[in-house]
């Protein structure tokens, strides 16, 4: 360390000032960041919810000009809810407390809880209703119809009749560990769901459209070795330790979590297990890589992969028999087949046409990039985009006309890569218009819907219906960091504008003492190689005006993380405590360096398998270029900080790169790949032992091909101060993963900081969600990068967002 640098500490009003810019407190002092439509039928008119200082009202907007009016009357229908419901807090026109709202398109019905009672409401009498719909069950999965539900029994399905609620059992060979849609122990949820004791639909299945066929899973994990997690203080209130056990397979193990797929025909009760190829499986995370059918011709198209997504193919499967057709295959480039750039987005991959044809992505061109084969036969019919740019995420097909709506970001010169822009191209690859030309350097804010399994877990919601054919428009939100958000209505055609919708009140956000940060493009490691860097500078310049720095990081291979756009800015929690940080007097920085997503294959597979080198590489280059710019950034004290694949990012840093980095505060990070659950081969590459094979020979063998990923034979190199932090419920990165770093430093000689949070999980033992974390992160930096003495702060509340406890 070099010698302390006066620099005024912080107190606890900073500390206060801080919490109140921790990212899920600062979101709530946003309003009307975007907005989310209800269309009305086939009217051209759409209905949302816009945010007052009082609370909200609901808004109709006519796209056919962009005029807006009040949905219903407020004040009167608040004297209706009010005289029908007597509630304790009497509603008014702008808080009428109500959720779960639908509205009819002829405007006339509003359907809503409101007071834990669901109720229906006439707007044009403002007559209240209390009514008692038939609840569907718990835990069902209803078809597209309403007509049925399919329901977990045990280890087994049954089959509901919703009109009458006759049960029919589809299955009755299920056994524990061996059971019809269970969700699997390596779910990362297994022991929150289980004492939360939640009763959860089937999972990766699905109705067909027309509701005949039903595909489901079975997972076979008789076999799998058990993880115990002790929860040392139980949350029931009981003395003795509780051990949890799951049941999951390590990387290596000889046994591994066996998926059989089957098709129910619900009309003649006959099923089928799906032949899938030896060794592929859809992709987890996406629940059931379902990504069209043929009604007509009785087929489902999955998408699946191969071991480690080494190569991907789409597979036809006759409903009536199981029989599976290779429609498309694709060997991934470098390490692995990428159906979306980023790897928690949905595939770019959809079956149209009732089977027809098949969009189809891929980056084998070295950029990310779609093709149209016929879904029957396997041809390639031509390719849809193309060019040294990346595209993103499709959001809407229309079959009708033809056209594909996506985002992409690279295409337009001298913008910045990352920024989404929204465009329009025929599917035969003709006619490609970009639509959000009007604001170039701007990001515009187009959600991919979420995976199957994000929603079923956190109650994620569908995307926000922002692409409207029927009506030609579309709703653009565009900001950048530093500018706030506007929201406008444009034409589908051409992006000419419509109107202008409204514009984020940020008022109580920078009242709380937020200033936004900067982005700009500096050079990698390299030399040549443009990243994003993000800074958020110190609020009050203090004593010498020399301040310290810290780097929020993240650096995983399937996201990256400097934000682009105002919102991001201010509320994307990772990484966490950007501006808290900063109010605190340290300069901060946030880098996407080579290794991550969005750049084309060059830059994402920068050094595979050792991405994170090159990517520590990169920010060191990037921050010595910033303190050159910025004469208030003392480069003598420069700290990390990160959870998850960040905790990884930031040991590795002070551990190989204890000449600039002085301080790291390390959060459930993957320190031994080796000693881990399987999964991780997507990102890092198959684990191939000594004798060439895939599978552990003997309990302690380690992949050669992972060596230079073990941050563990790094202690050694531990100089400045380092503060592991893990929570003893983590599945996604089990406590292992730290006492396997613990012991590496301490067989090192290296004196260490250690933080474990009893009963806490991934999320909520992070930075992001527990004020604990937060704050003893906060006093390390001020501590040992600061050389201040730490205040006592006041306990504070951080907003819950969506997130299984």
């Amino acid at each position: 360390m070099t010698d302390p640098i006066a620099t005024p500490q912080p107190d606890a009003a900073d500390y206060a000032a801080a919490a109140g810019l921790i990212e899920a407190n600062a979101a709530g002092l946003i309003r009307n960041a975007d907005i989310n439509p209800h269309w009305l039928g086939d009217s051209g008119r759409f209905w949302y919810q816009q945010q007052t200082v009082d609370g909200s009202r609901f808004v109709v907007v006519d796209t056919s000009d962009g005029s807006t009016r009040p949905l219903f009357d407020h004040p009167a229908v608040a004297d209706a809810l009010n005289a029908a419901l007597q509630p304790e807090t009497p509603p008014t026109a702008e808080r009428l407390g109500l959720q779960n709202v639908r509205i009819d398109a002829d405007e006339r019905t509003l359907t809503a809880i409101a007071n834990g009672k669901p109720l229906r409401v006439d707007l044009r009498r403002h007559a209240v209703e209390i009514t008692n719909p038939k609840s569907s069950g718990a835990g069902m999965l209803i078809s597209p119809a309403g007509t049925r539900g399919v329901r977990r029994d045990g280890d087994n399905l049954v089959l509901v009749e919703i009109a009458t609620g006759r049960e029919y059992r589809m299955t009755d060979d299920g056994e524990p560990y061996f059971s019809y849609g269970k969700l699997p122990d390596a779910s990362l949820q297994n022991i929150p769901l289980k004492k939360s004791r939640a009763v959860l639909p089937p999972y990766g299945a699905a109705f067909s459209p027309d509701g005949r066929y039903f595909i489901c899973p079975r997972f076979d994990e008789r076999r799998l070795g058990i993880e115990p997690f002790i929860e040392q203080v139980p949350t029931d209130g009981s003395l003795r330790p509780i051990v949890h056990e799951i049941r999951r397979a390590f990387a290596g193990d000889p046994a591994q979590m066996v998926t059989d797929w089957f098709a129910f025909d619900l009309d003649s009760g006959e099923r089928c297990r799906l032949q899938l190829p030896l060794g592929s499986s859809p992709a987890f995370l996406l629940g059931n890589g379902i990504v069209g059918w043929s009604v007509v011709r009785k087929q489902v198209f999955i998408l699946v992969a191969t071991e480690g997504w080494t190569s991907g193919m789409l597979l036809r499967v006759d409903l009536t028999n199981g029989a599976v057709t290779v429609v498309i295959e694709e060997q991934g480039t470098t390490c692995r087949y990428e159906p979306n750039t980023l790897m928690y987005n949905l595939p770019n991959v959809q079956v149209i046409g009732d089977g027809a044809e098949a969009i189809w992505y891929s980056d084998r061109s070295g950029w990310g990039h779609l093709y149209r084969y016929d879904a029957q036969s396997g041809e390639l019919l031509g390719q849809i985009t193309g060019g040294d740019w990346m595209l993103f995420d499709i959001h809407h097909v229309d079959e009708t006309r033809r056209t594909l709506y996506f985002t992409a970001g690279g295409r337009e010169p001298g913008v910045d890569p990352y920024y989404r822009h929204l465009y329009r191209v025929g599917l035969d690859g003709s006619d490609l218009r970009l639509l959000t030309g009007g604001e170039l350097h701007a990001d515009h804010t187009f959600a991919p819907d979420a995976a199957p399994m994000f929603k079923m877990l956190f109650g994620v919601p569908d995307a926000p219906a922002k692409i409207r054919p029927q009506a030609g428009v579309f709703i653009d939100t565009c900001s950048t960091v530093s500018a706030s958000p506007v929201t406008l209505l444009r034409s589908l055609t051409d992006g000419t504008l419509i109107a202008e919708l409204q514009r984020a009140d940020v008022s109580s956000l920078l009242e709380a003492g937020y200033v936004p940060p900067t982005r700009r493009l500096l050079k990698a490691d390299d030399g040549e190689t443009g990243i994003p860097v993000v800074y958020y500078p110190p609020v009050h310049i203090r004593g010498d005006g020399v301040h310290p720095i810290v780097d929020a990081c993240y650096g995983g291979p399937q996201v990256y993380v400097a934000p682009r756009n105002y919102v991001d800015a201010a509320t994307a929690s990772n990484p966490t405590n950007r501006m808290a940080m900063a109010r605190l007097g340290f300069g901060v920085v946030i880098v996407d360096g080579r290794g991550t997503p969005g750049r084309g294959n060059a830059f994402r597979d920068a050094g595979v398998p050792r991405f994170t080198e090159i990517g520590i590489a990169d920010h060191v280059a990037a921050i010595r270029q910033l303190a050159a710019q910025k004469p208030e950034l003392d480069l003598r004290r420069v700290g990390i900080h990160g959870w998850s694949w960040g905790g990884t990012f930031s040991a590795q840093a002070i551990l190989t790169h204890g000449e600039f980095y002085k301080v790291c505060v390390s959060g459930a990070g993957v320190y031994d790949y080796g000693a881990l659950y399987s999964g991780f081969e997507s990102s890092i590459g198959l684990g191939i032992y000594a004798d060439g094979s895939v599978i552990r020979s003997r309990p302690g063998d380690k992949p050669e091909s992972w060596a230079s990923l073990d941050v563990t034979q790094m202690a050694k190199g531990l100089g400045g101060k380092l503060l592991i932090v893990w929570g003893d419920a983590d599945e996604n990165v089990p406590p292992a993963q730290a006492y396997r770093l613990i012991e590496a430093l301490i067989q090192a000689g290296k004196p260490y900081d250690a933080l474990m949070l009893p009963n806490k999980t991934h999320p909520t033992a992070s930075q992001s969600l527990n004020p604990y974390t937060a704050v003893r992160t906060w006093d390390y930096f001020v501590a040992h990068l600061m050389s201040a003495a730490v205040p006592v702060a006041a306990p504070f509340p951080i907003t819950p967002r969506r997130v299984m406890q």
